[in-house]
């Protein structure tokens, strides 16, 4: 092999390394920022499901379902929209809820907060600490006399053609 050949061969050893180099220079920062937003979009999805988890655990057995619940509800669908076995569950549940409350629509909903919890990795989660739940008899003594108070209210002014107003007079 001649130097010349030697020189040329070198150059072209050279110019594939710059190559290289910058492809390596552009690819690195994008594959970094390609990661870190496709970290990030997991992770935001994750906080989502935990989240709605929390929402439907914290009220799981209130007497009455509140809106944040119902909005908890109203999500799952869209956060859960890659989870078949979520999806399902809520679907079912959700039929149940057309019809009178029973025993199969508290199995249907244990089950959904259970599959959620299988996907959130709380596998430690029995059915058991699932239906548990504490309200206090004061919140319940509270509302059952607003519900009673409402209805008098109500009672009162559907039977009612007109309301009778005295002035006091002042001295």
């Amino acid at each position: 092999m001649t130097p010349e050949q030697i020189a040329l061969g070198t150059l072209r050893i050279q110019e594939i390394q710059t190559w290289i180099t910058a492809l390596a220079i552009f690819l690195g920062p994008l594959s970094g920022v390609l990661f870190t937003l496709w970290f990030q979009a997991r992770k935001e999805i994750r906080n989502q499901r935990h989240q709605l988890f929390l929402d439907l655990m914290s009220e799981r057995k209130t007497l009455y379902v509140s809106q944040r619940v119902a909005q908890a509800l109203n999500k799952i669908d869209v956060i859960y929209a890659r989870n078949p076995a979520v999806k399902k569950c809520w679907h079912e549940y959700y039929a149940l809820l057309q019809q009178p409350a029973g025993e199969l629509r508290i199995h249907k909903w244990l089950e959904l907060l259970s599959t959620m919890a299988e996907t959130l990795g709380y596998s430690d989660l029995s059915q058991t600490d699932l239906d548990k739940f504490y309200i206090p008899q004061g919140h319940a003594d509270d509302l059952e006399f607003q519900r009673k108070t409402s209805h008098q209210w109500a009672r009162v002014l559907e039977n009612t053609e007109h309301l009778m107003l005295k002035t006091k007079k002042n001295l």
